[in-house]
């Protein structure tokens, strides 16, 4: 049990650190606000890092996309040459 308490506890710590602790610092630690409060900023970080996960996964898919294209148009190429 008390480690359970602990492992909650500690996660709810380390959480805060990567939510912006500007908006939640003036709320009492782990009072129902303040949970809300971080879990909110942290939702929106993970928003935010999902959003440049898509766009770097896009470009690359643009960058494979081309790089494939260019290399059947090669191939096309050597094969219209014999």
């Amino acid at each position: 049990m008390k480690l359970i308490f602990f492992l909650i506890f500690s996660f709810l710590i380390t959480n805060t650190t990567f939510a912006e602790e500007k908006k939640c610092a003036d709320i009492k630690k782990l009072s129902k606000e303040f949970i809300i409060c971080t879990a909110k900023n942290i939702k929106d970080e993970a928003n935010i890092k999902n959003e440049q996960i898509k766009d770097m996964s896009s470009k690359k898919t643009k960058e494979i996309a081309t790089g494939t294209k260019e290399l059947i148009n090669k191939v096309k190429s050597k094969i219209i040459k014999n």
